[in-house]
């Protein structure tokens, strides 16, 4: 019993999508909304459609060791009994994106452009993470020039209302979001406000203080949104079918939220695994805006596998356990003071 009312939330959403899946099998509606094989077509219901599944939620597991941990660093200033409730219900709702998200995977994979908009928050993550004022400044102008950039060469465009509106300047416009946070960091530097908090680093940008846990909720869903387009892409890669592919990324979440809880622990030991989670998502956010400037310039100079990825976030996971427990942020006062 105290599973299930721990549990409730995650058992609500299984019941939920198995009714839906089973009026699918019954009715076939889903084909009204997706390109993917589903109804009575669904490879769960006319060949051994369950191997398919576990190996999602396998490779949903191994591409999502990043995710886990900083779903963990989201939720680790809360005490555990809110830091449960955030994972849960921010995971809940991760169950949701994933359903909709296949349901019109096949235009989101197609647009480049939100790839690397996704791509371009990682970095900013994670250099926000290590980088301060002029620094930060610069990389992210680095970033936008780059993309920008590319987006203006390839000329790709959207059709809004029967109007083509180019993508690059969105991506130019960035800049006054890269500009007024420098200069609100450097308001904060001057009021010397610019540490990092006692209860743990708040990579969230959502830090509504009267609220904690639903801004650790909200936190938890946009990470696992970010973090999803791998992994979705990856199992779009394996098969094109919707169910198969939905409950591979249900049994995948839940497993990732289990790594995030034990992540928690492991965090309180090894501070410097922080620093190791940043790099990771510097990694994933690299790959996602090389794979779409490529891909929207129609070049095929490298191909990064998701395995590839894996393996060099195994790396950088294992050798954080040899770093410094602390990682210092780079300030142009300290750069001065050095040289």
């Amino acid at each position: 019993m105290k599973f299930f009312k721990r549990e409730w939330p995650l058992i609500v959403s299984a019941v939920f999508f198995a009714c839906l899946m089973a009026a699918d099998y019954q009715f076939g509606f889903m084909t009204n909304f997706t390109s993917l094989t589903s109804g009575r077509q669904s490879e769960l219901f006319v060949s051994a459609g369950l191997l398919s599944v576990l190996t999602l939620a396998f490779l949903e597991g191994i591409l999502g060791i990043d995710n886990a941990t900083v779903l963990a660093i989201q939720v680790r200033h809360l005490k555990p009994a809110e830091a449960h409730k955030a994972l849960t219900w921010g995971v809940w709702g991760a169950f949701l994106f994933r359903f909709l998200f296949l349901v019109v995977a096949g235009f989101i994979l197609e647009q480049k452009w939100i790839l690397g908009l996704g791509g371009f928050y990682l970095i900013n993550m994670a250099a926000d993470f290590f980088l301060r004022n002029v620094f930060l400044l610069i990389s992210d102008l680095i970033i936008l020039a780059v993309l920008s950039t590319v987006f203006y060469t390839s000329g790709e465009f959207l059709r809004i209302a029967g109007f083509q509106i180019p993508v690059w300047p969105f991506y130019a416009s960035l800049v006054v979001f890269a500009v007024a946070r420098y200069l609100r960091q450097l308001e904060k530097s001057k009021e010397g406000d610019d540490k990092e908090p006692e209860d743990g680093l708040q990579i969230s940008r959502f830090t509504w203080k009267k609220y904690p846990v639903l801004a650790a909720i909200v936190a938890v869903e946009w990470t696992d949104i970010l973090f999803s387009f791998d992994s979705i892409g990856a199992g779009v890669a394996l098969t094109r079918d919707f169910w198969v592919l939905f409950w591979g990324a249900f049994f995948g979440v839940t497993c990732l939220r289990l790594f995030a809880k034990a992540f928690i622990g492991l965090l309180d030991r090894f501070p410097q695994l922080e620093a190791a989670a940043m790099f990771a998502v510097l990694v994933v956010g690299l790959k996602m805006s090389f794979e779409a400037a490529q891909d929207t310039l129609k070049l095929r100079m490298l191909h990064i596998e998701n395995w590839q990825t894996s393996l060099v976030i195994a790396v950088i996971f294992v050798g954080s356990f040899f770093m410094p427990a602390k990682t210092p942020l780079i300030t142009e006062k300290e750069e001065d003071s050095n040289s």
